[in-house]
């Protein structure tokens, strides 16, 4: 990439004017924010490179952001005025985002502003739009109100995203799109959502898996931002499909020996499809209801006081084993499955030395 000094020492030579110059910059930072960034150096899809934090001034830059917003929610409840506070902090956001995540490309900042906003915006529109809907105090305002912050909140994230390109705001627009239908579909039907609220969970979490997984496959070997929004969503997605299914399960009646080796089972299984995706979001979603069934056994051949540490030794010792043993894992499994087409598309193996 040529440098700016590069730029100018053209202009000085003669060999473009200023104008030109100034074109070509802005070419430049156009095509910077509409394409993928791309690293240079090798990357190891197998680590799951994460951008969250480049340095301390990203952490410092997050503390003044941290303090701004908690400085605005102060005041809003202090002076009244919510709404007025609420379009501040958006507007405060979307300043900020222009410099440290359209402009210094600082990733925790970024993080955070993206929060802010949507944050911001999703109270501003359950403002506007929540008392118009139905009086006061009754569930069906209470879910008036979730509906239109949750809609605010996932556009808000949206056009983040279109504009700053944040890694969060896909699992940000997600969220607000499918706490939008569920609290839409609580005021239309509340007898049948009372009934199947972790139905329509599950399958919102398949469908944003789904959405990660393509992203995923766009980018195998996860050189882009593609492969950070699909990390954010694939944490999302594994908690709405994780827990809904275990929760059910393990709380519903009295769990048993039946269950917990149920639940095992179903752990088994997602660290398959996790070892295959080479994502170990779904994994770490099944951990705490893994320890409860792991525990709820040991503690039928020990004492109840023994039962909950050798449960977490026997997780932390499952933890520690995967992360040593993912690469070898994987290079074990994925040539016995029948996967087709799709291993091309998949994360390379790629084995230790």
């Amino acid at each position: 990439m040529i440098a700016q000094e590069d730029i100018q020492e053209a202009v000085t030579q003669g060999i473009i004017d200023q104008a030109q110059a100034v074109r070509i910059v802005h070419l430049a930072r156009l095509r910077q924010v509409a394409q993928p960034a791309v690293e240079a150096e090798s990357v190891d899809p197998d680590d799951e490179h994460f951008r969250l934090i480049g340095g301390f001034n990203d952490v410092f830059v997050g503390i003044g952001v941290a303090l701004l917003a908690g400085a605005l929610i102060g005041l809003s409840r202090v002076l009244g005025f919510g709404k007025a506070f609420a379009l501040t902090a958006a507007l405060a956001a979307w300043g900020l985002s222009e410099i440290f995540a359209r402009r210094m490309r600082l990733a925790l900042p970024s993080i955070l502003l993206a929060v802010m906003f949507a944050g911001s915006a999703g109270v501003f529109a359950s403002i506007l739009g929540g008392p118009q809907s139905f009086s006061s105090g009754s569930f069906r305002a209470e879910s008036s109100y979730s509906t239109f912050a949750f809609a605010g909140f996932g556009l808000a994230a949206a056009l983040h995203y279109w504009r700053f390109r944040v890694s969060i705001d896909p699992a940000l627009a997600a969220i607000g799109a499918l706490g939008a239908i569920v609290a839409a579909l609580f005021i239309l039907a509340p007898d049948f959502m009372h009934s199947f609220a972790n139905a329509i969970f599950v399958a919102g979490g398949l469908t944003i898996f789904a959405v990660a997984l393509k992203l995923d496959m766009a980018d195998p070997n996860r050189r882009t931002r593609h492969s950070d929004a699909a990390l954010w969503l694939h944490l999302l997605a594994a908690g709405l499909i994780v827990h809904p299914i275990f929760r059910a399960i393990a709380f519903t009646g009295r769990l048993g020996s039946a269950e917990a080796a149920l639940i095992l089972c179903l752990f088994v299984i997602l660290g398959i499809v996790a070892l295959v995706i080479d994502r170990r979001a779904l994994l770490v979603s099944g951990l705490s209801y893994a320890g409860i069934a792991l525990g709820y056994l040991i503690t039928r051949n020990v004492s109840d006081s023994l039962g909950l540490p050798l449960a977490l030794l026997g997780l932390a010792v499952l933890v520690l084993a995967l992360s040593a043993g993912w690469r070898r894992l994987r290079g074990t499994i994925l040539p016995h499955l029948p996967l087709g087409s799709l291993r091309e598309r998949l994360p390379p193996v790629a084995l230790p030395q």
